[in-house]
């Protein structure tokens, strides 16, 4: 599905279920993990205790007069180096649908509540591509020898914005709040691997079982069984601290529009009859030094084709959404637009879903036929820029992961014989259903005429994004006649495990075409308890062979973030996970 940041994503699942990551502009399928997060094995635990997470302060006699920042700063690098003052201005598509941050989940909402009102949690995601780092907590975890029980020690000194220092019942309070049916929250599944979390959320018992706090700067967390992605879980926002007497104060409604968080800007205004939210320097970021900018000023409403005259004639500085896929070839192609972009990693696929219910899809032989005869440089050129030619079941782009399975490339006399070789020398005919965001239509088309030229004869079906999600949950219940669609994933761990879990697994919430296949439901158990990153991304990689031999997909691109970035920004720094980084940028 996509949107006008010409990020086609998912929305999020249901209470203990795993997914797709946000966006219709809301990512639909960005956040839709089963309670899934993390990347710090017991080896990446012991390899952490050196960094310093102590209070420090900024040098301003850095070489060029830029301040230094003396602290480690969790995210992608250099943090040092800025100027002090001014104002940012973002114009985004769609309105935020909340800045709660157990609520908040499309784009607009996603980038104010990762990295302006809140930053991380308990741990936060380290550099261009890595896993979670110590954050509020001050060291990593200590965990029990049969890794079931982690102990946090909190930072002393980090604030509220109201200026109450966050205290380990502050997390408690919050992981209750979350997983509390009455909220509503899509992110509760992210904590089902703690003692109690379903229970709380079936509505069974208000506290969490599982979660304990002997003092003020101690948390313990304990898990049903051995779960390396709950770190992740840790560094996102959606398990962020809040203060409960702020939530009361306001109410849910109000909390989800002016929240009180700990990042490195406050919320100082919000009007939605203005389609405006004003963000602005918080001295007691946890983090001295920082941030460097006064402001930060949303506004939203605005069509994507204005963005980018906006962004031109210099009335706004960054574009939300990015530049959106159907922009892209004509902006790069352009030298005073390329100007204005920078490209960073977001790791995420796009590919084609096939539904074996369809008598030809049922052969294995087909479905690589089909993965064969589509020529994915042609599909690239029509994403240039937002996409990459990518034939393999996982990104391209992931830190520390090495695939062994080799990506399906263009070869349609091998289709041809695949397809012979299934029974179908003439081919045969189906329907590829697409919604009608940018890039699908445009993407269907060429597709349609590449399987042509073996005997595949496709007829297309466009329709909106929230028809082609109640198909796709309809032929996940037994109750759907899809046969191709479209679609992608966004990822928000950096571990194949977002997708493993999400998508291949059988029975998880974003298998649409129910694939199945016991070694990999086999290995993805035994690979989700490993707290060594070596051996876990072996068991991976067996994973990624297994599956990209099933071809439950037609596997087409490899996701990338393309940024509009005005001349007045300087070190503009991106995650696909957790979007701009506002608290290192400067003007």
């Amino acid at each position: 599905m996509s949107t006008s940041d010409g990020h086609p994503r998912r929305l999020p699942p249901p209470a203990g279920q795993a997914g797709r990551a946000p966006w219709t502009t809301d990512r639909r399928g960005f956040l839709r993990l089963t309670g899934a997060a993390g990347l710090l094995g017991v080896a990446g635990v012991a390899g952490l205790s050196g960094c310093s997470y102590d209070n420090a302060t900024a040098d301003q006699t850095a070489p060029g007069g830029g301040v230094r920042i003396r602290e480690y700063v969790p995210g992608p690098q250099p943090v040092s180096g800025g100027r002090y003052g001014g104002t940012v201005s973002v114009v985004w598509s769609d309105p935020p649908n909340s800045f709660d941050p157990a609520v908040g989940y499309n784009l607009t909402a996603w980038d104010a509540i990762t990295e302006l009102v809140f930053f991380g949690g308990l741990m936060a995601y380290d550099k261009q591509l890595g896993g979670p780092v110590p954050n509020i907590a001050a060291a990593p975890p200590v965990m029990s020898a049969d890794n079931t029980s982690l102990t946090f020690k909190l930072r002393r000194g980090v604030q509220f914005h109201n200026g109450r220092d966050i205290v380990a019942s502050d997390f408690i309070y919050s992981w209750e709040r979350m997983l509390t049916p009455a909220l509503g929250s899509w992110a509760s599944s992210y904590l089902t691997s703690i003692v109690g979390a379903n229970a709380v959320i079936a509505g069974k018992a208000k506290t969490l079982e599982g979660v304990e706090a002997p003092d003020d700067q101690t948390l313990v967390v304990h898990l049903t069984a051995p779960d390396f992605t709950i770190l992740n879980a840790f560094a996102l926002p959606m398990t962020a601290p809040v203060p409960q007497e702020e939530v009361e104060r306001l109410g849910d409604t109000r909390f989800g529009e002016t929240p009180v968080g700990f990042g490195p800007f406050r919320v100082t205004s919000y009007d939605s009859a203005a389609q405006t939210a004003t963000f602005e320097r918080f001295d007691q970021y946890m983090y001295p030094g920082l941030p460097y900018l006064d402001t930060v000023s949303y506004r939203w409403g605005v069509d994507p084709d204005v963005q980018l005259l906006q962004l031109q004639n210099g009335d706004v500085d960054l574009l939300g959404p990015g530049i959106p896929a159907s922009q892209a070839a004509h902006v790069l192609a352009m030298p005073n637009l390329a100007a204005l972009t920078q490209q960073r990693p977001s790791p995420g696929n796009l590919w084609l879903t096939i539904y074996p219910d369809y008598a030809p899809f049922k052969s294995q032989q087909v479905r690589q036929a089909l993965n064969w005869a589509v020529d994915r440089e042609a599909i690239g050129r029509l994403t240039y820029g937002t996409f990459s030619p990518w034939g393999a079941p996982f990104p391209a782009q992931m830190s520390g992961f090495k695939p062994t399975f080799t990506p399906y490339g263009y070869d349609p006399a091998k289709a041809r014989q695949l397809l012979a070789e299934a029974g179908y020398p003439h081919g045969f005919s189906a329907t590829l259903t697409i919604n009608s965001d940018d890039p699908f239509p445009t993407i269907a088309q060429v597709v349609q005429a590449q399987l042509a030229a073996v005997g595949v004869q496709i007829s297309l079906n466009q329709v909106s994004s929230n028809a082609l999600l109640s198909l796709e949950e309809g032929a996940q219940s037994g109750g759907g006649h899809l046969q191709l669609d479209a679609d992608d994933w966004y990822q928000v761990q950096p571990t194949p495990a977002d997708e493993v879990d999400a998508l291949y697994v059988s029975g998880a919430s974003s298998n649409y075409n129910q694939y199945s296949n016991a070694k990999v439901d086999a290995l993805a158990a035994q690979a989700r308890q490993s707290f060594d990153e070596a051996e876990r991304n072996a068991l991976y990689a067996q994973i990624q062979q297994l599956i990209g031999e099933d071809a439950p997909y037609v596997f087409l691109e490899s996701a990338l973030w393309l940024a509009g970035v005005g001349p007045r920004i300087h070190n503009y720094q991106y995650r696909g996970e957790t979007y701009s980084y506002y608290d290192r940028m400067w003007v």
